[in-house]
This record gives C-alpha cells, sequence and structure tokens, in this order.
C-alpha cells in the first residue's frame, strides 16, 4: 500500500456530512451497547435464579426419597438396608414425616406444610445459617400449668413471612391443625372438624431462607410430634437421603429402588421439581433468543450506517482507486470500520452490562427507594433480593455473537465500495 493510498485512508470517513454519519455510528454504537448489556444482565438474573433455587431446594428438600404408600413402618430396617448398598456418596439417612395443616395463632391462620424431622440425622445446615432469631433445639418443652402439673409441648420453627402472617415471635404459642381424626367414622363434617388433631406448639426459632415459598408455609417439628399430629404411630412418611453431590441423585436412585422393589417409590429432588427447572432452562432460552434481536437491529444500523458512507465518499473512493488501491484493500477498509462500530459497542455494553449484574440490588434499591418502582417484589418472586450469577461461559458466547453480527453487517457495504469503478465515480466531481 503506498504512502498516498494511505493518506487518503486516514481522510476518507472525513467530510461535510461527517458529522451526521458519525451520530449514525453512535447510534450504531449504542444499539450494539445495549443489546449486549441487556443479554449479560439478563443471562446473569436467570442463571441466578436457577443457582439460587437450586440450592434453597436441595436444602430443604432430601436428596433422594424413599417411601412407601401408607408410611414406612420399620424404619431401622429401611435404613440398614440402605446402608448395606455402601454408596460412598450418601452423608445422611434420616426418616421424616411431611403433611398439609393449617396453623393458627390468636391473630390469625393459614396453610402451611408440616415437616417432623430428627435432628440426630437430619442436617439442618440451611436452617442454621439462616436462622434469624432463636434456636434449632427440637426436644419437647416441660410447662408448668399449675402448682405442681406440668404439661409436654413441642416446639416448632418458622418463616419469618409465616411469624408476621400470625404476628408471632419466640415465645409464642400457635396451634397446629392436621387432616388426622380420632375415628375412622367422620360423621358430618362438623364432628369431624371437631375431631382434627389439634396441637399446641411453642415458637422457638424463626429462620428466613430468602425463598418465599419456605419463608411464609413451612413449619418445622420434632418427628415424634409430626408422628402424634398425623397419628401415624410409629410409623414416618419416607427416608430422607442427602448426598455429597446432588448431580448424582439420578444415579443413586437405581440402586436404592433395586433394592426394595415394588411397593416402595424413590424420588429425586429432580423429579420433584422437574417441571419447574425446565420451565426455567426454557425461558432463559427464549429470552437469550429474543434479546439477541436488539444486537441484529444495532447489525443493521451498522449496515445503513456504511452504505450511507459508501454513498458519500464515492468520489474519494474514486480518488483512491485511481492512486492504485485495490479492490481488496477498499472492502478492508469499510470491513473494518463495520468491525470498529461492533467492537466499540462491544466493549461498552460488556463493561456497563458486568457493572448492572454486579450490582442489581442497590440499583433496585436506589429505583424503589427514589421513585417508589419496586422492580423485584418478594411477595410475586421466590426470593427477597435479586440473585445474579456472572457465567464467564454465557459472556463470552454473547460478546463473540455481537462481534460477529457486526463482522457480518459490514461484508455487504465494504463489497459494494470495493466494485466501484474510479472512472464512474468520479465523472460527476
Amino acid at each position: 500500500m503506498s504512502f498516498e493510498y494511505f493518506i487518503a485512508a486516514k481522510y476518507l470517513f472525513k467530510g461535510k456530512r461527517h458529522g451526521f454519519v458519525s451520530l449514525i455510528s453512535s447510534i450504531s454504537i449504542l444499539g450494539i451497547a445495549v443489546g449486549v448489556m441487556a443479554l449479560i444482565v439478563v443471562l446473569a438474573v436467570m442463571s441466578g435464579f436457577d443457582r439460587e433455587l437450586k440450592s434453597k431446594i436441595v436444602g430443604v428438600q432430601p436428596h433422594v426419597i424413599l417411601e412407601q404408600y401408607g408410611g414406612i413402618s420399620n424404619v431401622e430396617e429401611a435404613r440398614n438396608q440402605i446402608q448395606a448398598l455402601n454408596i460412598p456418596e450418601i452423608t445422611s439417612i434420616a426418616p421424616f414425616v411431611t403433611g398439609q395443616a393449617i396453623i393458627r395463632s390468636d391473630y390469625g391462620a393459614t396453610g402451611v406444610a408440616v415437616k417432623g424431622l430428627d435432628p440426630a440425622y437430619e442436617p439442618l445446615d440451611l436452617f442454621r445459617e439462616h436462622l434469624a432469631r432463636g434456636n434449632l433445639e427440637f426436644s419437647d418443652l416441660t410447662i408448668e400449668e399449675k402448682p405442681g402439673k406440668t404439661k409436654q409441648m413441642g416446639r416448632v420453627l418458622i418463616g419469618e413471612g409465616l411469624a408476621g402472617k400470625l404476628r408471632v415471635t419466640l415465645g409464642d404459642m400457635v396451634y397446629i391443625i392436621s387432616p388426622a381424626f380420632d375415628t375412622d367414622s367422620l360423621g358430618d363434617l362438623k364432628d369431624a372438624v371437631k375431631r382434627a388433631k389439634n396441637a399446641p406448639f411453642v415458637i422457638t426459632g424463626i429462620f428466613k431462607v430468602g425463598m418465599n415459598d419456605f419463608d411464609n408455609g413451612l413449619a418445622l417439628v420434632n418427628l415424634k410430634q409430626a408422628q402424634n399430629l398425623y397419628r401415624l404411630e410409629d410409623k414416618v412418611t419416607g427416608m430422607s437421603i442427602r448426598l455429597k453431590d446432588v448431580n448424582q441423585a439420578a444415579e443413586i436412585k437405581r440402586p436404592i429402588q433395586d433394592r426394595f422393589g415394588t411397593g416402595f417409590v424413590v424420588r429425586t429432588w429432580m423429579d420433584l421439581n422437574r417441571n419447574f427447572f425446565s420451565a426455567l432452562k426454557v425461558e432463559k432460552t427464549v429470552m437469550a433468543i429474543l434479546l439477541s434481536l436488539i444486537i441484529l437491529v444495532a447489525a443493521f444500523n451498522i449496515v445503513s450506517t456504511l452504505i450511507m458512507v459508501v454513498m458519500e465518499k464515492m468520489r474519494d473512493v474514486g480518488i483512491m482507486r485511481a492512486l492504485g488501491a485495490t479492490k481488496a484493500s477498499i472492502r478492508k477498509i469499510f470491513f473494518l470500520q463495520g468491525f470498529f462500530i461492533g467492537f466499540v459497542g462491544v466493549i461498552l455494553g460488556g463493561i456497563s452490562g458486568l457493572a448492572l449484574a454486579y450490582h442489581l440490588n442497590p440499583v433496585a434499591d436506589f429505583l424503589e427507594k427514589y421513585f417508589g418502582i419496586s422492580v423485584f417484589p418478594s411477595d410475586i418472586y421466590y426470593f427477597d433480593k435479586i440473585p445474579a450469577e456472572i457465567n464467564l461461559h454465557d459472556v463470552a458466547v454473547i460478546i463473540g455473537f455481537a462481534l460477529l453480527m457486526s463482522l457480518v453487517a459490514g461484508v455487504y457495504p465494504a463489497h459494494r465500495a470495493a466494485q466501484l469503478v474510479p472512472v464512474q465515480a468520479l465523472r460527476y466531481e
């Protein structure tokens, strides 16, 4: 490339209408930046949702559940059979009782999922980590009703949202009403309601997991209290099996099912939440596709910008061709111009997207405080804060896609500029 050609290329994009072209180029850069930023933020939030939901769900729900219709009567035998499989991934085997109930205080009542557990076998790491007030003690309390007369009463651990609904705090008494009845013959509805098991409990712990379903609808009690509440005697609902790696649940499910055979049902946490996580995955894919259209629109802006430059700079291109510039050289100039616009947009969008993804909650708090805009209401979504996880693979794919679209956008304008004939370009100048 000659020195004269280099000088001509340097001033190719300057001229009378340079400001107008620069404005359109700036809009194209902004379009690329907005598209990249939106994709990074949305995919970070979707990845954060997936991570937080998974961690909270597997923290509360068993990784593998062994159940039998009517309940498991011989707990020790079931535990021994699972241990006999010698599966190193298994970290704990615990009996549990679960069921629906109504919990009421002096100020209100609501439906709740009751889980009875044995703290000697059941890990409580998630609740210990998110314990807002009180303790994780589940042994029965001895309360003196009258002088010389005592009564055993169960303890209950509830979520902060549920405590707010019932307007109760530590040390307050609540009543759990289960659908278990005193006799097999229910009679009319009024008699059935009277015979419903109604047990008093003292609140000794309040947790805040940060997931709306658990904070507003879960009550934890001692295993024996739950057995009495649902009139199961020595039976339990099932066996809770926890693993070192929750992703191995499907592989471990098979040998347990083979060991117990028909009459028993073995389910994993993935089986219990399959539809939910599948819907979340589909939603993430759809959002990525829809937001990619922003980048495509910005790429079309790059095409229109370069075409306008080609039309305006016909004389300059003709001069360069007359000075000895080849078609390939002209094509390279316009091709690199399109790539430069896309590159600047990608850099700006990547930086702003990462910055926003890392500071989503402060931004949401600012909008709510000064403008009254509730970006992430906890009563609608599952969490009290916006979860975000920056996935480097997602960021790399987004940046690569945006740069590719920028390269593709410059192909046609560069080809059109390269096809200009010097004589025709200079004829009317």
